[in-house]
Protein backbone atom coordinates (compact mmCIF):
# COMPACT_ATOMS: atom_id res chain seq x y z
CA UNK A 1 0.00 0.00 0.00
CA UNK A 2 1.33 3.41 -0.96
CA UNK A 3 1.45 5.94 1.89
CA UNK A 4 -0.79 8.97 1.42
CA UNK A 5 0.74 12.04 -0.14
CA UNK A 6 0.85 14.87 2.37
CA UNK A 7 1.23 18.47 1.23
CA UNK A 8 3.16 20.29 3.90
CA UNK A 9 3.26 24.07 4.06
CA UNK A 10 6.14 25.25 1.89
CA UNK A 11 9.49 25.75 3.55
CA UNK A 12 10.68 29.33 3.73
CA UNK A 13 14.10 30.02 2.21
CA UNK A 14 17.10 29.29 4.44
CA UNK A 15 18.68 32.07 6.44
CA UNK A 16 17.19 34.75 8.62
CA UNK A 17 13.59 33.91 9.40
CA UNK A 18 10.76 36.41 9.64
CA UNK A 19 7.96 35.96 12.18
CA UNK A 20 5.76 34.61 9.37
CA UNK A 21 8.51 32.16 8.33
CA UNK A 22 8.71 30.82 11.89
CA UNK A 23 4.93 30.47 12.01
CA UNK A 24 4.98 28.61 8.70
CA UNK A 25 7.67 26.25 10.04
CA UNK A 26 5.56 25.71 13.14
CA UNK A 27 2.48 24.74 11.14
CA UNK A 28 4.60 22.41 9.05
CA UNK A 29 5.96 20.70 12.17
CA UNK A 30 2.42 20.06 13.46
CA UNK A 31 1.54 18.34 10.19
CA UNK A 32 4.78 16.38 10.23
CA UNK A 33 4.03 15.18 13.76
CA UNK A 34 0.80 13.61 12.52
CA UNK A 35 2.60 11.87 9.66
CA UNK A 36 5.33 10.55 11.95
CA UNK A 37 2.79 9.24 14.45
CA UNK A 38 0.74 7.58 11.70
CA UNK A 39 3.95 5.90 10.52
CA UNK A 40 4.52 4.58 14.05
CA UNK A 41 7.49 6.80 14.90
CA UNK A 42 6.46 8.12 18.30
CA UNK A 43 9.77 9.79 19.12
CA UNK A 44 9.90 11.74 15.85
CA UNK A 45 6.24 12.72 16.26
CA UNK A 46 7.11 13.99 19.74
CA UNK A 47 10.05 16.02 18.52
CA UNK A 48 7.93 17.62 15.80
CA UNK A 49 5.32 18.70 18.37
CA UNK A 50 8.05 20.16 20.55
CA UNK A 51 9.52 21.93 17.52
CA UNK A 52 6.13 23.32 16.50
CA UNK A 53 5.73 25.03 19.86
CA UNK A 54 9.32 26.31 19.86
CA UNK A 55 9.08 27.83 16.39
CA UNK A 56 5.70 29.42 17.18
CA UNK A 57 7.34 31.05 20.20
CA UNK A 58 10.20 32.21 18.00
CA UNK A 59 7.61 33.74 15.64
CA UNK A 60 5.96 35.97 18.22
CA UNK A 61 9.23 36.74 19.99
CA UNK A 62 10.79 37.83 16.72
CA UNK A 63 7.74 39.96 15.96
CA UNK A 64 8.00 41.62 19.36
CA UNK A 65 11.76 42.07 19.28
CA UNK A 66 12.31 39.66 22.17
CA UNK A 67 15.25 37.33 22.60
CA UNK A 68 14.33 33.69 21.91
CA UNK A 69 17.52 31.70 21.39
CA UNK A 70 17.22 29.30 24.34
CA UNK A 71 14.68 27.13 26.16
CA UNK A 72 14.61 29.48 29.19
CA UNK A 73 13.98 32.50 26.96
CA UNK A 74 11.12 30.72 25.19
CA UNK A 75 9.69 29.87 28.63
CA UNK A 76 9.94 33.57 29.45
CA UNK A 77 8.03 34.41 26.25
CA UNK A 78 5.15 32.15 27.37
CA UNK A 79 5.24 33.65 30.87
CA UNK A 80 5.18 37.20 29.50
CA UNK A 81 2.34 36.47 27.10
CA UNK A 82 0.42 34.76 29.89
CA UNK A 83 0.97 37.75 32.17
CA UNK A 84 -0.25 40.12 29.46
CA UNK A 85 -3.34 38.01 28.77
CA UNK A 86 -4.10 37.35 32.42
CA UNK A 87 -2.76 34.03 33.73
CA UNK A 88 -6.15 32.44 34.34
CA UNK A 89 -7.69 33.39 30.99
CA UNK A 90 -8.43 30.64 28.45
CA UNK A 91 -5.87 31.99 25.92
CA UNK A 92 -3.13 32.00 28.58
CA UNK A 93 -4.08 28.48 29.65
CA UNK A 94 -3.66 27.30 26.04
CA UNK A 95 -0.14 28.75 26.07
CA UNK A 96 0.78 27.11 29.37
CA UNK A 97 -0.59 23.73 28.25
CA UNK A 98 1.33 24.02 24.99
CA UNK A 99 4.57 24.82 26.79
CA UNK A 100 4.10 21.86 29.13
CA UNK A 101 3.20 19.50 26.29
CA UNK A 102 6.27 20.61 24.33
CA UNK A 103 8.53 19.89 27.29
CA UNK A 104 7.02 16.42 27.74
CA UNK A 105 7.35 15.67 24.04
CA UNK A 106 10.94 16.94 23.92
CA UNK A 107 11.76 14.60 26.80
CA UNK A 108 9.98 11.74 25.04
CA UNK A 109 12.26 12.21 22.03
CA UNK A 110 15.16 11.15 24.25
CA UNK A 111 13.42 8.76 26.63
CA UNK A 112 10.63 7.07 24.58
CA UNK A 113 8.27 6.87 27.56
CA UNK A 114 4.99 8.13 26.08
CA UNK A 115 2.23 6.15 24.45
CA UNK A 116 0.60 6.99 21.12
CA UNK A 117 -2.52 8.43 22.80
CA UNK A 118 -0.35 10.78 24.90
CA UNK A 119 1.42 12.02 21.79
CA UNK A 120 -1.85 12.38 19.87
CA UNK A 121 -3.21 14.57 22.67
CA UNK A 122 -0.05 16.67 22.60
CA UNK A 123 -0.38 17.14 18.85
CA UNK A 124 -3.85 18.64 19.43
CA UNK A 125 -2.50 20.83 22.24
CA UNK A 126 0.43 21.91 20.04
CA UNK A 127 -1.88 22.79 17.18
CA UNK A 128 -4.07 24.89 19.50
CA UNK A 129 -0.91 26.58 20.76
CA UNK A 130 0.21 27.49 17.23
CA UNK A 131 -3.25 28.85 16.44
CA UNK A 132 -3.24 30.92 19.65
CA UNK A 133 0.17 32.39 18.79
CA UNK A 134 -1.05 33.23 15.26
CA UNK A 135 -4.03 35.08 16.77
CA UNK A 136 -1.79 36.99 19.17
CA UNK A 137 0.51 37.94 16.32
CA UNK A 138 -2.43 39.49 14.48
CA UNK A 139 -3.34 41.68 17.47
CA UNK A 140 -1.41 44.59 18.96
CA UNK A 141 0.53 43.79 22.14
CA UNK A 142 -1.36 44.56 25.34
CA UNK A 143 -0.19 47.11 27.89
CA UNK A 144 1.73 45.55 30.73
CA UNK A 145 2.66 46.82 34.19
CA UNK A 146 5.75 45.56 35.99
CA UNK A 147 4.29 44.75 39.40
CA UNK A 148 6.84 42.40 40.93
CA UNK A 149 10.56 41.65 40.69
CA UNK A 150 9.93 38.52 38.59
CA UNK A 151 8.11 40.65 35.98
CA UNK A 152 11.13 42.93 35.85
CA UNK A 153 13.51 39.99 35.56
CA UNK A 154 11.48 38.53 32.67
CA UNK A 155 11.49 41.86 30.79
CA UNK A 156 15.26 42.09 31.29
CA UNK A 157 15.67 38.54 29.92
CA UNK A 158 13.57 39.28 26.86
CA UNK A 159 14.67 42.85 26.06
CA UNK A 160 17.90 43.44 28.00
CA UNK A 161 16.31 46.59 29.44
CA UNK A 162 15.40 46.97 33.13
CA UNK A 163 12.08 48.75 33.70
CA UNK A 164 11.28 50.04 37.18
CA UNK A 165 8.63 48.37 39.30
CA UNK A 166 5.23 50.00 38.75
CA UNK A 167 6.01 51.06 35.18
CA UNK A 168 3.42 50.36 32.49
CA UNK A 169 4.40 50.16 28.85
CA UNK A 170 1.55 50.63 26.38
CA UNK A 171 2.93 47.94 24.07
CA UNK A 172 3.67 45.33 26.72
CA UNK A 173 7.41 45.85 26.27
CA UNK A 174 7.19 44.59 22.68
CA UNK A 175 10.01 46.07 20.58
CA UNK A 176 11.10 47.86 23.73
CA UNK A 177 14.03 50.25 23.44
CA UNK A 178 14.23 51.23 27.09
CA UNK A 179 11.86 54.18 26.65
CA UNK A 180 8.47 53.55 28.28
CA UNK A 181 5.59 54.31 25.90
CA UNK A 182 2.39 55.91 27.12
CA UNK A 183 0.28 55.52 23.95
Amino acid sequence: MTPPTIRFPELPPPGEQTPDDYLQLSRRAVEQSRVELAAGDRVQASEKVSGAVATALKAIAEQRGWRHDSHPLRDAVVSQLGAELGPSTPPAQILYRGRDAAKAQHSNFYENTLYEDDILESIAVGEAFVQAIARLMSEPPRPFTVTKPLDRHRIIQLTRFAPDLGVTDARGFANFSGEVRQE
